[in-house]
């Protein structure tokens, strides 16, 4: 930073970023829900938090070679983070704090759920800038993209595939553009989520949504594009993927009777039009 002895690297400028901005907007969609904003800013800053050192969690756990102490876990201009994990993780916190506060959980979720999808986006143009989280040697791929001379990609390349990068090279070998992919579908989320804010008949409807397309995009189409992708255990599917998986089919069957429900009880499965919880 001008004026100070800081550094302050592209990703890490981008996750504060996302985070302030991921604020801002989830606080704003509460308070049009009738929530109480006062309360609701600190459980998104814990909630992110937490979701943010699990998913790193999740994603040492498929590249232990990546572990150099508990350090690794907070270490996150690395890159690297488990997108199933990091959900469930925050989604779980959030229903035990808004569950002692009195505030319906999925409501506070279907608020928070574009804020996600920002968060989302903008840490892939973060990561895009430093270079991490790059995708697999595409040779025939027209839209790939190289990276300059010291970067994460580059150095992978001389040292993996040195007979095709030549000495005097001054970027790497063309690669799968995973953060860009990973950025437009997160911004599709994000539009998804806004389109169905004024069109949900549920709670939940918008978190759900929203979620699923965020997993489904990374685990399904990002991560079998990247360099580090984690070794198949089923099939194609690696264990990360098998948990999106999993998580994909547990809210589908939450969203579907959740669905059913409101067509039978449509009145009683709109609480963002106001309750107990609502300020004066």
């Amino acid at each position: 930073m001008p004026g100070t002895a800081w550094e302050v690297s592209a990703y890490g400028f981008f996750m504060g970023l996302a985070l302030v901005a991921g604020w801002l907007l989830a606080l704003s969609l509460a308070a049009r829900d009738k929530l109480p904003t006062d309360r609701l800013g600190t459980s998104y800053v814990v909630a992110v938090a937490f979701g943010l050192v699990v998913a790193r969690a999740g994603w040492l756990f498929g590249h232990p070679e990546a572990w150099q102490g508990f350090g690794s876990l907070l270490a996150l201009q690395q890159g690297g983070l488990s997108a199933g994990a990091g959900i469930a993780a925050a989604a779980v916190f959030t229903a035990l704090h808004t569950s002692r506060m009195g505030i319906p959980t999925l409501v506070w979720l279907d608020a928070a759920a574009p804020a996600l999808a920002l968060g989302v986006a903008l840490e892939h143009v973060g990561a895009l800038l430093a270079g991490s989280g790059f995708g697999r040697y595409a040779p025939d791929v027209a839209w790939a993209i190289r990276f300059p001379e010291g970067s994460p990609a580059f150095v992978e390349h001389r040292r993996e595939l040195a007979q095709l990068l030549g000495s005097a090279a001054s970027s790497s070998l063309p690669v799968h553009p995973t953060q860009i992919i990973g950025a437009i579908l997160a911004l599709v989320a994000l539009a998804l989520a806004l389109w169905l804010r004024r069109r949900r008949r549920w709670s939940g409807q918008v978190f759900f949504a929203t979620a699923a397309l965020l997993l489904a995009a990374h685990s399904l189409i990002e991560t079998p594009l990247r360099a580090d992708r984690d070794t198949p255990v089923l099939g194609p599917f690696a264990p990360g993927q098998l948990f999106a998986l999993a998580l994909l089919a547990i809210f589908a069957g939450i969203a579907r009777a959740r669905a059913a429900r409101a067509r039978t009880n449509a009145s009683g499965m709109r609480p963002w039009e106001g309750g107990p919880w609502s300020p004066p």
